[in-house]
């Protein structure tokens, strides 16, 4: 039970971070893909903060849009080991847990609206789509196998605790 309450919380501080980085003003989210560039080798800094450089802006874009589909390709694996056994099992965990990753990117696009500097697009939900599709797809498989591998469920049921809702739902009928 420890667990699963320590995975719940990284998943909504997971979700806090996303808030965070959302509510920052472009300038600094340039500084940031700047950053990236510089640590990478591509650009010095001075290079990627300026707005005349085609090249580096290109660069910078590509950075933030790449970084949609990571960090929530993250929040859909967390929300996936989140939810499993709340739900059900593999697939019909992970559809959920994409369902919720979307309705978040898509409350994090209002939210950017509202946002000094921020837009809000829709191709950014359609990344942030893509990339929660992807932890799902990956986390489906994971779970599907551990299903069918008989020590491996047993100790899953046991971290999650599936055995002891079970004993409850026998006791009660």
């Amino acid at each position: 039970m420890i667990l699963r309450r320590a995975i719940w919380i990284i998943t909504l501080l997971w979700m806090s971070v996303i808030f965070y980085m959302s509510s920052r003003p472009i300038d600094l989210s340039r500084q940031d893909s700047a950053w990236v560039l510089e640590k990478i080798n591509m650009a010095t800094k001075e290079e990627a903060l300026d707005l005349e450089n085609v090249e580096a802006m290109s660069l910078q874009n590509w950075i933030r849009k790449t970084a949609h589909v990571i960090i929530f390709a993250g929040l859909s694996i967390l929300l996936y080991v989140s939810l499993y056994g709340y739900v059900g099992k593999s697939i019909k965990t992970g559809f959920i847990a994409w369902i919720l990753t979307v309705i978040y990117a898509i409350t994090d696009e209002v939210h950017q609206y509202f946002v000094p500097g921020r837009g809000s697009q829709i191709q950014d939900v359609f990344r942030d789509s893509k990339g929660a599709l992807v932890g799902c797809i990956i986390m489906v498989g994971i779970f599907l196998l551990i299903e069918k591998i008989s020590w491996l469920n047993k100790l899953v049921s046991k971290i999650y605790n599936l055995d002891v809702n079970k004993d409850k739902l026998k006791k009660e009928v």
